[in-house]
């Protein structure tokens, strides 16, 4: 595995019970313990999802924290004046003179438009570029053909 703290059952935490995966479920991305394990796989919905060992899974991107390190809570608020997400308890006790708390959820939703946005702008710019090249290369390979036909009719002449 590759971090030292191990991943949780995934259903289980839903019911809030604490329980260590024993395998991985891509399909679902969680872990599941031994008891969920086999009603994932007996489930029609799951029974054909790709598992793994959970000893050989290894997360490709660490995982996002999603809860607040000193209180356990949710984080849902975003303090710009730290750039830093924040959970209900955070705000009142460190961050009660900051300005401009935000949802976390709204930050996160504009950072992917403006993340998009600058994705097909790159890409709007890539395509101009490539169609100047070709009204360029076009407009030479016409000139070409122009003083071509000249050369031709003055042979001819």
């Amino acid at each position: 595995m590759a971090s030292s703290k191990p991943i949780p059952c995934g259903p289980c935490q839903e019911g809030k019970v604490n329980t260590k995966a024993d395998i991985w479920c891509y399909n679902c991305d969680e872990g599941l313990c031994s008891t969920c394990s086999s009603h994932h796989k007996r489930s029609r919905g799951t029974r054909n999802h790709k598992t793994i060992d959970i000893k050989s899974y290894k997360p490709s991107i660490p995982a996002i924290k999603t809860e607040c390190d000193k209180h356990g809570k949710q984080l849902n608020l975003y303090c710009p004046s730290h750039l830093m997400p924040c959970c209900d308890e955070c705000i009142s006790t460190s961050h009660s003179k900051c300005t401009g708390i935000k949802s976390l959820a709204g930050v996160v939703e504009k950072t992917k438009i403006e993340k998009s946005t600058q994705s097909i702008e790159k890409q709007i710019d890539s395509i101009t570029h490539f169609l100047d090249k070709l009204i360029e290369n076009k407009s030479i390979n016409i000139s070409r053909g122009e003083q071509e036909i000249k050369s031709i009719q003055k042979s001819y002449c």
